[in-house]
């Protein structure tokens, strides 16, 4: 189905109200008016009847006949200027007590007398034209019949449904117009809301301005910018990931192939196997670089777009250490875990409180000695729940710890083939949960212990 523009569905929608509302008043007004006219012409029909009694009965027999030819006459002349002013074909007639006919205009000679209980309004037809009629008789006996053609009125009929119908057919194409128009000048601003995205470059972060929008598309425009906002973070991230891929894989990636090279070329059996051998640890190495590069990613796009829930940190740490069983037996590592049991829920995301965690106990792993020692303690405090995980590594100076939380920074005595991402993806995932970190001393005498302070879930 084709899209319908708004534009046009907005002007249609005003026009059908229009039409809606408009020619049902005029039909409405229209027929009220008519009826007026029928009843004024009605009255003014009675009227003429009245008076012509009260006429008749001043006026003595002698002078019927007279009255009867001033008829005729008064006739022909309303007949003569009926077609410049309007004035209705008239006819009457007139019977005394005894059903005599007193006096009569020559149209309405020919028909019978009527009869008393066709007193009132009627209609007759007479030489192929319709009369409207009223019928009385006096307080002197006289029995009335007057009457008007239809023509008048029918007349004053077309001029009223010219009078009602004539602006509508000129006023609706017309207000057709103006409703277009005022759509299109009412859907300006979103005309200029399509040429400012129409015109921002990629990666521009101004913000689509919402000073002048119209009250009703400002939250439009709000929402909008906030995914723009979360789009460009979305791209930065993705050109960051992407030059970081770019910069820390050459090198181990080229030293694996020259490894490899070597093993193809070697002549003696023991150099290819050490050459083999190189090659395996770099690509074990590159693998592991790969996945802290992508976890940082995935710290970095947010962890989980959904709201904090309640983590419980023991099960967590558990989870963690099931993990990297076989690790910690292939290099004889005693790990220990301090844990009273009781509950430590902190509000958060388990996919970075895990990649936290992990990279945490994977750091000390590696920095240990063959035979050496790593501590997870769990505690808490009244609305504080810490993490402590200590090693009998070398540890790192007091004057370099912060540093090593930036991103691809490490030491230069490193012996362990880190990379420095580990420790910034904890950085990530403490400030996602508004945690707090610290490198202090090994409580071994020798090594590293990283605290992390969580806030307790709020269980009032």
């Amino acid at each position: 189905m084709k899209p319908v523009s708004l534009r046009h569905r907005l002007t249609w929608l005003i026009i059908a109200v229009m039409v809606a509302v408009l020619i049902p008043l005029g039909i409405i007004s229209y027929q009220r008016e008519r009826r007026e006219m029928n009843e004024l012409l009605d009255g003014r029909l009675a009227e003429a009847g009245r008076t012509l009694g009260v006429l008749i009965e001043n006026s003595d027999a002698d002078n019927h006949a007279a009255i009867a030819a001033d008829a005729d006459i008064g006739h022909a002349l309303i007949v003569a200027v009926h077609r410049h002013n309007y004035e209705p074909d008239v006819g009457f007639q007139v019977y005394d007590r005894q059903g005599k006919p007193v006096v009569s205009t020559a149209n309405f000679a020919s028909l019978p007398a009527p009869r008393p209980e066709q007193a009132g309004f009627g209609r007759i037809t007479l030489d192929g034209y319709l009369w409207r009629t009223f019928i009385l008789r006096n307080r002197a006996g006289l029995l009335i019949r007057i009457g008007e053609r239809y023509d008048n009125r029918l007349d004053i009929d077309r001029g009223l449904m010219l009078e009602h119908g004539l602006p509508l057919l000129i006023g609706l194409p017309l207000l057709a117009l103006l409703a277009l128009w005022a759509v299109r000048r009412g859907l300006r601003p979103l005309d200029e809301l399509t040429g400012q995205l129409a015109g921002r470059t990629p990666g521009s972060r101004q913000p689509v301005a919402i000073e002048l929008a119209p009250e009703e598309i400002r939250p439009l425009i709000t929402t909008l910018n906030h995914q723009l906002e979360r789009l460009e973070d979305a791209i930065e991230r993705e050109r960051r990931m992407t030059a970081d891929v770019a910069h820390e894989l050459r090198t181990p990636l080229a030293a694996t192939m020259l490894q490899l090279d070597s093993a193809a070329i070697a002549t003696r059996p023991d150099d290819a196997r050490a050459a083999l051998s190189h090659a395996r640890q770099g690509a074990s190495r590159l693998a592991r670089r790969i996945e802290q590069i992508l976890s940082m990613a995935q710290l970095e796009a947010g962890a989980a777009a959904t709201e904090r829930s309640p983590q419980d940190l023991a099960a967590i740490v558990t989870g963690v250490i099931e993990e990297l069983a076989p690790l910690i037996a292939d290099k004889d590592i005693t790990l220990s875990l301090l844990h009273d049991d009781t509950p430590l829920r902190v509000p958060g995301h388990e996919v970075a409180l895990t990649a936290m965690l992990r990279n945490l106990v994977e750091n000390a792993m590696r920095y240990v000695p063959q035979g050496g020692q790593v501590e997870v303690a769990l505690g808490r405090t009244a609305d504080t729940a810490i993490v402590d995980i200590s090693d009998d590594g070398p540890g790192i100076p007091a004057e370099h710890r912060e540093a090593v939380f930036e991103r691809f920074r490490r030491e230069t005595h490193d012996a362990a083939g880190g990379y420095g991402v580990g420790l910034n993806i904890v950085r990530r995932a403490a400030q996602l949960h508004d945690a707090r970190i610290d490198l202090l001393d090994s409580p071994f005498g020798h090594g590293l212990r990283v605290r992390v302070e969580f806030r307790l879930e709020d269980t009032r």
